[in-house]
């Protein structure tokens, strides 16, 4: 690309700074649009419950498979063209979601598009972040970028919500699109030949990558527990688009503080002590979660995860890069193999019990596995 274009000059110089951007414009795409997912398909669509949740087990399954090929691709071609091919993949997801009232289109085929999406975007900014932060100030980047990112989507949630409700899926999902190409070609102002990792299918095999794998199985779970079995669990009693926005907007704005704050604090401090004393609390906020049954519970409980998980993860994400050694692609591979692997299992859980607040009682317990990381 041409770096004298006039546009270029808008954006920062710094290449941490563009990730930063970046992520901050994709987090406001993803968030207008995401939390509302399995509510389109579950309350818009008419779809089952048992579909509902078996398109995330799937979107889930295609997120592990195509890992290794997006680590394959970034070793190739580049993590930042990694990042890029990752917004056609996203596009044509959200194209068809909007199609699906109208067309029989299988509803495996869209949940394919975003698990490939989400194994290109997350594998390339991995490795985009992990080499330009630095290991000495990595709890305080990791907590600005969050943070960034967090704030940047404390609106999305809600203006969301007001958009489905005064315009429709349609104006929405055109938002979305827009956003998702800026935020891709941010990366793009500094050269790719300077973020280049090695990676062969082999080295997935390598056990030394598996150490934490109960751990990010846990993460995994954290991801569907949050995104979809909430969202759901919470409509019920919320009632309408623009308070669910309402709740997501104020878990937003309450962590991104504790992100910045906690994250600068724990590059100076015993992270792994920050963490485990968080995580008790922050199971007993996921119990709570399981037997919320008013809109004052729900503001109240949303406000208590969103001081638990500002403190956790910023030294958390930071002591997940601090491990990434020796084959950084591979080690990435493996964390998100095992990350798309909870995600499946909480989704089981749910689908086993046949109701949401099992998997919320079940994240309870499998947030207890930061202790083993």
């Amino acid at each position: 690309m041409n770096h004298n274009e006039f546009w270029w000059r808008f954006f920062p110089e710094k290449e941490l700074t563009q990730v930063y951007l970046s992520t901050a414009i994709r987090s406001f795409a993803i968030s207008l649009l995401g939390i509302f997912i399995p509510l389109y398909l579950y309350l818009e669509l008419n779809f089952s419950f048992e579909q509902t949740i078996s398109f995330f087990i799937f979107y889930s399954v295609i997120f592990a498979v195509a890992t290794p090929l997006a680590a394959k691709f970034s070793a190739t071609y580049g993590v930042k063209h990694s990042v890029l091919v990752s917004v056609p993949f996203y596009l044509a997801f959200v194209a068809l979601l909007y199609l699906l009232p109208y067309f029989n289109i299988p509803l495996l085929l869209i949940s394919a598009l975003m698990g490939m999406s989400q194994a290109f975007y997350w594998l390339g900014m991995h490795l985009v972040f992990h080499h330009v932060s630095d290991h000495d100030h990595r709890g305080e980047e990791v907590g600005a970028r969050t943070s960034m990112t967090v704030i940047s989507g404390m609106i999305g949630p809600f203006l969301g919500g007001l958009l489905i409700t005064f315009f429709g899926f349609k104006a929405l999902f055109l938002l979305t699109a827009i956003l998702l190409f800026l935020s891709a070609l941010v990366l793009f102002k500094s050269k790719e030949g300077r973020v280049r990792y090695h990676f062969s299918f082999k080295s997935v095999l390598n056990r030394d990558h598996w150490k934490d794998s109960l751990f990010f199985v846990s993460r995994g779970t954290a991801v569907i527990a949050n995104g979809v079995i909430w969202p759901l669990f919470v409509f019920v009693i919320l009632g309408s688009y623009t308070s669910l926005g309402l709740t997501g907007s104020l878990f937003a704005g309450l962590s991104a503080i504790l992100l910045w704050v906690i994250g600068k604090y724990s590059d100076h401090s015993d992270k792994r002590k920050i963490i485990r004393l968080t995580t008790i609390f922050d199971s007993a906020v996921w119990v709570l979660r399981a037997f919320v049954v008013t809109v004052p519970h729900v503001f109240a409980v949303t406000a208590l995860a969103a001081l638990t998980t500002g403190t956790r993860e910023a030294p958390l994400g930071a002591l997940e890069y601090d491990k990434a050694r020796g084959e950084i692609a591979a080690y990435f591979v493996s964390r998100e193999v095992f990350i798309c692997l909870g995600r499946i299992l909480l989704l089981t859980v749910v689908l086993l019990f046949g109701n949401l607040s099992s998997g919320l009682l079940f994240q309870a317990i499998a947030n207890l596995a930061v202790f083993l990381f």
